[in-house]
């Protein structure tokens, strides 16, 4: 799963040249919020040119509008080959998951894509989001991953997009997405000042340590913070690979558990390093 996501905005000729070249894991192409009202719909033809451009170096991703009226005409321009998850902004109900989930599946049935190949982020901007994250989590199998939209959900609480008032709703949509075997993209920063590298460092260090597996990036020197962040260390890595050793070594003794460095190893630990292994070291 993706360490980093980059916002590019889908008619920014500028931006679209150098998106492959910015080291993300992926790139969420924006209908939403960059994009005037009155281009909408330049922007949705606009959108299978920027997909093949970019399809064949980077994971692409798109933003559609929220419910319903445009987000169903951005679907109908998204859910085309080369694209592989849709975010869905403003998400607040389980409902909503089903709905998109079910446009998608007919779209790809009519247009001879594999079933289920285009996956689903719920972003989830509100408190009454927030507090629907677990049945959100489960909406549907399309669904890999949650995140909160920081500054829309901080206005819905009344207040500034500080740490303080972030870090309960990441840890709470941390925890829906955790239960629901789905990764999570909460980081509790706001997203306005694109500068604060060291603010951003700061609040995506404690989400990955309270289990967030990602974050977005509106500016290109935001990448590569995240993908140090969400990335496991060396330190990590091998004490990841020498659990696992210990644990193979074990059972080939008939033995359930072991002792590595004075520390009991049992499946949890086992289960965690494998984990960590899995998400190794990724390219860019």
């Amino acid at each position: 799963m993706w360490r980093s996501l980059l916002f590019i905005p889908v008619l920014e000729e500028k931006f679209l040249a150098k998106a492959a070249s910015r080291g993300a894991d992926a790139i969420v192409l924006d209908l939403e919020a960059s994009v005037a009202p009155d281009r909408k719909d330049e922007a949705r033809s606009a959108l299978p040119d920027a997909v093949s451009r970019l399809a064949s170096d980077v994971d692409v991703t798109v933003r559609v509008n929220a419910l319903w009226t445009q987000a169903f005409r951005d679907l109908e321009a998204s859910v085309i080959e080369g694209v592989s998850a849709i975010h869905l902004p403003l998400c607040e109900t389980a409902a909503q998951v089903r709905a998109v989930d079910a446009m998608i599946g007919e779209l790809e049935k009519e247009r001879g894509l594999p079933a289920g190949n285009i996956r689903l982020v719920s972003m989830l901007e509100s408190a009454a989001a927030v507090l629907n994250a677990r049945e959100i989590a489960t909406a549907s199998p399309r669904l890999v991953a949650m995140t909160v939209g920081v500054e829309d959900y901080a206005t819905s609480m009344g207040v500034a997009a500080t740490p303080d008032v972030l870090r309960p709703a990441v840890q709470q949509v941390n925890q829906a997405a955790r239960a629901a075997s789905v990764a999570s993209f909460a980081v509790a920063a706001g997203m306005s000042d694109f500068r604060d590298i060291d603010g951003l460092r700061a609040a995506a260090t404690y989400a990955r340590a309270i289990g967030s597996t990602g974050g977005y990036a509106v500016h290109p020197a935001q990448v590569a913070v995240l993908n140090d962040v969400f990335s496991p260390t060396e330190a990590e890595l091998g004490w990841a690979r020498r659990v696992v050793e210990a644990a193979e070594t074990a059972a080939r003794k008939g033995q359930g558990v072991t002792k590595l460095d004075g520390q009991m190893i049992d499946l949890p630990l086992v289960t965690r390093a494998q984990s960590i292994i899995a998400r190794g070291p990724l390219s860019g």
